[in-house]
C-alpha cells in the first residue's frame, strides 16, 4: 500500500502528537510500502528527525495545493490519499480514493465568542464540502460521529470510528523535569496542559481557582501554546489573539497572582511533559468540547496522577475504559470546579490509589490504531475502484 498523507495544517499539541505516532505506526506495518508525508514549509512538527529516519517515510514540503501542476508528481504511484487535518484547509478534488479524519465539531458545538456569523457559515460550508466529497470519513469517537449526523445529516452514519486518545508519550521518559523547568514551578501543583483556545475553558478555571482556598498550597501550572502570554501586563496584551486579554483581565480582576497562584509556562517540550504530569498533585481538564477525548488525561492516568475532568459526553466515552475514580464537574460552573477540587482534597488518597491501580488498565497500542486506519484505506480503495488493493 502506498499512501500520500497531506498534512499542511494541523493543531499544535495533540494534533501534532497524533500525526507523529500514527505515521510511525503505519510505517511499521508490513503491507505498507511507502508513506509520502506532505507538510508546509512552516510546519512546527516535532520529531522530524525520527520520521525522516523511517525507511518507508518520505517527507515533502510544499506551498502549493495538492491539485497543482507543481505537485502532480506527488500522486504518482499513490493508492490512497489521506487528509490528516481537513479543518480550515481548502478542499481540492482528486482522481484518487481519499480519506479524511474529521477530528471534532467544536467550532459548531461551541461557537467562539470572537467569531461572527459569516465566519461560522464559511467554516460550515467548507466542512460540508470535505464531508460530501472525500471517499471515506474517519472520526475519533462516537460522540463526533453523532455530532456529524446532527450538523450534516444522516449519511454520516457511514463514518468510521477509530479512537486514538491513547498515550502519545514514548515508553521511556524521565521521572524528573529538567533543572530549567523545575526552577519555574512550585513543589506541589495542579497541572493543565492545553492551548488557550476559548473552548479549553481557561476563563472558568481561573474563576474557580480564585475561589479555591487550596491554591495557596497547590497552585495551578499551565503549559501549552500561548499560556506564557498570561504573564503580560494588561492592557498591553497579545493583540492577534482576541481571547488572551480576557484571560489576563480575569487574572487581574479576581486577584490571582502569577508565580504564586498560577504558573503559566508556555510551550513545554515532550522531554518534560511526562514528568510534569507524573509529579503533579492532580491534572485538571476543564474543556467545554473535545473530539476523541484528551491526551493529557490519558497520560495522567497512565502515570498514576489523579484527574479532575469536565463532565461532557466525549470525556465520559473516553474514560469509560478506565477504572480510576474521576472528579467530575460541570465545566460551565466555576462553583462546580471548586467543589470537585474540594472533594479531591478531602479524599485525595482514594483518588490517588485508584489512579495508581488503573495504570495497567487494558489499552490499544498505536499499531492497533494504524491497522484500523489501514483497513479503512483498503475499504476506500475497493469502494472507489471496485477492486481490492493489489
Amino acid at each position: 500500500m502506498r499512501i500520500l498523507v497531506w498534512s499542511v495544517h494541523f493543531s499544535i499539541g495533540g494534533g501534532m502528537r497524533l500525526l507523529h505516532n500514527l505515521i510511525s505506526a503505519m510505517a511499521r506495518q508490513p503491507d505498507v510500502e511507502q508513506i509520502r508525508l506532505v507538510l508546509s514549509p512552516d510546519s512546527l512538527i516535532r520529531n522530524v528527525a525520527e520520521l525522516r529516519a523511517l525507511d518507508k517515510v518520505e517527507m515533502v514540503s510544499t506551498q502549493h495545493s495538492i491539485d497543482s501542476d507543481q505537485n502532480s508528481y506527488l500522486l504518482v504511484g499513490i493508492d490512497v490519499v489521506y487528509y490528516y487535518w481537513p479543518h480550515t484547509h481548502p478542499y481540492h478534488a482528486l482522481d484518487r480514493p481519499t480519506v479524511c479524519t474529521f477530528h471534532d465539531t467544536t467550532m459548531f458545538d461551541y461557537v467562539p465568542p470572537f467569531m461572527d456569523g459569516e465566519q461560522l457559515k464559511g467554516h460550515w460550508i467548507l466542512s460540508k464540502k470535505w464531508l460530501d466529497h472525500v471517499t471515506s470519513v474517519v472520526v475519533s469517537s462516537e460522540h463526533v460521529k453523532n455530532r456529524l449526523i446532527a450538523h450534516f445529516g444522516a449519511r454520516h452514519h457511514l463514518a468510521t470510528v477509530v479512537p486514538h486518545a491513547i498515550t502519545p508519550i514514548a515508553a521511556q521518559y524521565s521521572s524528573q523535569v529538567s533543572p530549567a523547568t523545575a526552577a519555574r514551578i512550585p513543589s506541589k501543583y495542579i497541572i493543565y496542559p492545553s492551548n488557550t483556545s476559548p473552548h479549553k475553558n481557561h476563563n472558568n478555571l481561573l474563576e474557580a481557582l480564585s475561589h479555591w482556598k487550596g491554591r495557596t498550597k497547590c497552585p495551578l501550572v499551565l503549559t501549552g501554546y500561548l499560556t506564557e502570554t498570561l504573564r503580560q501586563p494588561f492592557p498591553d496584551c497579545t493583540p492577534q489573539h482576541s481571547w488572551i486579554p480576557t484571560l489576563i483581565s480575569t487574572i487581574r480582576r479576581t486577584g490571582l497572582v502569577v508565580n504564586r497562584d498560577l504558573y503559566p509556562l508556555g510551550f513545554v517540550g515532550d522531554e518534560d511533559i511526562p514528568a510534569l504530569i507524573k509529579n503533579a498533585w492532580a491534572l485538571i481538564m476543564p474543556s467545554l468540547s473535545e473530539g476523541g477525548g484528551s491526551y493529557p488525561v490519558e497520560e495522567a492516568l497512565r502515570l498514576g496522577t489523579p484527574v479532575l475532568c469536565s463532565d461532557i459526553p466525549v470525556m465520559r466515552e473516553h474514560l469509560a475504559r478506565h477504572s480510576a475514580k474521576i472528579a467530575w464537574f460541570n465545566p460551565h460552573s466555576p462553583d462546580s470546579i471548586v467543589q470537585a477540587l474540594e472533594d479531591m482534597t478531602g479524599n485525595y488518597d482514594e483518588y490517588k490509589n485508584a489512579a495508581v491501580a488503573g495504570i495497567h488498565d487494558p489499552a490499544e497500542s498505536w499499531d492497533d490504531v494504524a491497522k484500523r486506519y489501514l483497513n479503512v484505506f483498503r475499504d476506500t480503495y475497493w469502494r472507489y475502484y471496485g477492486k481490492l488493493l493489489p
